[in-house]
């Protein structure tokens, strides 16, 4: 199949956001040979879709980050927006990495970090 594993990460246990992190394992392969660019890609490619395909069978609403030139893969799921009512600020993606839109002026007055952080 591929000549590279892909390796299975969260962020820490005590970050507010639940984070699924994907790489592939380019050092070496399981018969000590090095794993090529390709191989880690296509790996990478396979394994991101078997966990992306599950999560939208699910149907649950997930974002992707893709860093590392293409090489890591951070697989962040959400709720969606209209099961969210009693806050007064976006449940976008922004707002899970730390942007926080308020709706109103009075909503972004009335809020600190603590009170949003909960």
């Amino acid at each position: 199949m591929y000549n590279c594993a892909v390796r299975f990460g969260q962020l820490a246990e005590d970050y507010p956001v639940k984070v699924l992190i994907l790489s592939p394992d380019i050092d070496e392969t399981n018969d000590g040979e090095e794993a090529s660019m390709e191989d880690a890609q296509e790996a990478l490619a396979h394994t991101a879709g078997i966990v992306l395909n599950y999560l939208i069978d699910q149907n649950i609403p997930h974002n992707i980050l893709i860093a590392d030139e293409g090489m890591t893969l951070y697989i962040i799921p959400r709720k969606f927006d209209l099961l969210i009512e009693n806050v007064n600020f976006f449940t976008s993606f922004e707002t899970l990495c730390g942007f926080v839109k308020f709706k109103t002026q009075e909503a972004y007055d009335s809020h600190s970090f603590d009170t949003v952080k909960q």
